[in-house]
């Protein structure tokens, strides 16, 4: 799982199923949360394992370069069905921008939900963390 609380805002995201396929194209369906003191948004969205091991390396990556104060590229994931888009850059030596765009239904009209925040070096670890925990889920 994976939780982040950053100010005044709380995103969560909760594996509840697995899809088997092969050659790490497992379908992991979670349960977004996402709080504001203004709005609350749940929904369901299918990640991609592939695309889930892809974001992990790239977290992990920035993890690394903030440690380090070196340059890092972008990392950016989008759910199979584009309801849960989400995008790291570092920014600063300290600081990670996260870029992140909702969409709790899957059609065009959806209401979108678009939000900016930061993050420092201590939120990475959690994060990794949760990250593994939905790769390795299983029913």
């Amino acid at each position: 799982m994976i939780d982040i609380i950053c100010g005044s805002r709380k995103l969560q995201i909760t594996p509840y199923e697995r899809q088997i396929n092969p050659d790490y194209y497992d379908l992991i369906n979670v349960w977004v949360e996402f709080l504001l003191p203004e709005l609350k948004t749940q929904f369901k969205a299918e990640l991609n394992l592939f695309e889930l091991l892809r974001l992990r390396e790239g977290v992990a990556n920035i993890y690394q370069n903030l440690l380090s104060s070196r340059e890092s590229p972008a990392v950016y994931f989008k759910s199979n069905e584009k309801m849960l888009n989400i995008a790291f850059m570092k920014i600063h030596p300290e600081h990670v921008a996260v870029h992140l765009v909702l969409m709790p239904e899957n059609h065009t009209e959806s209401v979108t939900l678009i939000d900016n925040f930061y993050l420092d070096q201590s939120y990475f670890p959690a994060l990794l963390s949760g990250l593994d925990e939905i790769i390795n889920w299983q029913n």
